[in-house]
């Protein structure tokens, strides 16, 4: 099976997908389609961008395709990571992208970068979001214009708040929820 970019540069290229298991769900293209309309260009173009649990890469693959000025993609799964290298080469684009095998949690603990998009899609079976939620929001990882995009089941319920992370939207998609977050003013 192959994803196809929806905008950008990139528009209509396809990358490749990991087998159907358990856990494993990739962005659908409607959710794709939504997320970065409600971001605009200006949220994304010139921006460095963090793709936490990036599975396939997909969603930053859309960020680079629509004019980010580079994109940390983090997968702990060999598997995954060796798929989104492959495609960062068959798409062109290793300048912008960086491929991290690491845990978001080690990713999160050792970087000293900030970002303007934070995308965090993680297995929807996997019940992380409070520690990295908060660990992203203490750690001042998002630039104070910035905003952090979370995909996650309908039956997860976040705070509107972690840190300095404020909850700003939600928009619900069939049995996902889509949560936009920016840094609070206090």
């Amino acid at each position: 099976m192959s994803i196809r970019i929806s905008g950008g540069s990139l528009k209509g290229r396809l990358i490749g997908s990991p087998h159907p298991a358990k856990g494993v769900r990739p962005t659908t293209e409607r959710v794709k389609l939504a997320i970065f309309s409600i971001l605009g260009d200006y949220r994304v173009q010139d921006t460095n961008v963090l793709d936490l649990y990036s599975c396939t890469g997909a969603l930053g693959f859309e960020a680079i395709s629509r004019g980010a000025l580079s994109v940390d993609m983090v997968e702990k799964n060999f598997k995954n990571y060796k798929l989104i290298v492959d495609n960062v080469k068959k798409l062109e684009i290793q300048d912008g992208v960086q491929v991290h095998k690491s845990t978001v949690s080690d990713y999160l603990n050792l970087t000293k970068k900030r970002y303007g998009l934070i995308l965090v899609d993680p297995p929807f079976d996997l019940n992380e979001w409070e520690k990295v939620l908060m660990n992203i929001g203490e750690k001042d990882i998002l630039i104070k214009e910035g905003v952090l995009v979370a995909e996650h089941p309908t039956r997860v319920f976040l705070q509107n708040n972690y840190g300095n992370l404020e909850m700003q939207d939600q928009r619900k998609y069939g049995d996902s929820l889509i949560s936009f977050f920016g840094v609070s003013d206090g």
